[in-house]
């Protein structure tokens, strides 16, 4: 299927889900991509086969074969570079934004209305209030007594979910999984692995902590391209989201002794101390 390959390059991130880049003699590229659990391989191949082809041929890679003994997918290359090590100006970074809207709006449509049958948001609500739970204490002395009271006083808003939109969404939306293209400025989608009827409001959380914070231009181009703003409930529950996002990282920081995820997740507590996330 792949023809000669000429060379083979590790380009994984993470070690939890390791990634090649085959380069063909044709000089095509190609990727493969090993899950780091079934439900991950399981999701991307839903994903890749009922969903991104609603994105369009060049918005995201293409699925050509996967094998779930060994948890693999073999993907196309979706064109452009990857948003987070391309330097860019900021009116390129208002287009990227506007196009993710787009690309998101189209991902969060893609299963039709078989989606509102295969959300319960009764047990997202007892899910997200469990895995508060765990993780408040795995974060322990990491997060101070005033962010746990802050934490805890925006869970309260957790409710609040069984009013929000629901969606096919991609499950982890931020910067690194974009691609800019610069010759012909389009933004494509990459890793799927997360992806699974939810929330819509899900796929803002990254964004919210992240660009958004510091360029509120980002965050209207995302939502002019994505077609809606934030519904009122979606709006509400988005710092409660956050916040668990928050302390997610914390406990994960600690378990894995990454001095960098926790940092980030204090700054988003700051952020949500300091009223930015809207």
């Amino acid at each position: 299927m792949t023809g000669t390959l000429t060379k083979v390059r590790g380009v994984a991130t993470s070690s939890n889900s390791p990634v090649w880049e085959l380069f063909c003699r044709n000089g095509s590229r190609l990727f493969v991509k090993v899950a780091p659990s079934e439900i991950f391989h399981v999701r991307e191949v839903h994903a890749y086969r009922f969903a991104v082809p609603a994105l369009g041929p060049l918005c995201a890679a293409r699925l050509m074969a996967s094998d779930p003994a060994q948890l693999a997918v073999l993907l196309t290359a979706a064109p452009g570079r990857n948003v987070t090590t391309t330097r860019l100006t900021m009116a390129d970074r208002i287009k990227v934004h506007h196009q993710a809207g787009w690309l998101l709006r189209a991902l969060h449509s893609s299963a039709g209305v078989s989606i509102g049958a295969s959300v319960d948001p009764g047990g997202l609500l007892r899910a997200r209030r469990r895995s508060l739970e765990e993780h408040l204490a795995a974060a322990g002395d990491l997060l101070s007594p005033a962010g746990r009271e802050l934490v805890r006083r925006l869970a309260m808003l957790l409710p609040l979910l069984s009013s929000c939109p629901v969606a096919f969404i991609h499950g982890d939306a931020q910067e690194r999984n974009l691609l800019w293209n610069a010759a012909t400025e389009s933004v494509a989608l990459l890793d799927f692995g997360r992806a699974q009827p939810a929330l819509a409001v899900d796929d803002f959380v990254r964004l919210a902590t992240g660009p958004w914070a510091c360029q509120p231009r980002l965050r209207t181009a995302f939502f002019t391209g994505y077609g809606r703003e934030l519904a009122r409930p979606e709006k509400q529950v988005l710092p409660a989201l956050v916040a668990l996002d928050a302390v997610r990282g914390l406990a994960w920081g600690a378990r894995i002794g990454d001095d960098g995820v926790i940092g980030r997740a204090r700054m988003t507590l700051k952020l949500l101390s300091n009223g930015v996330v809207m």
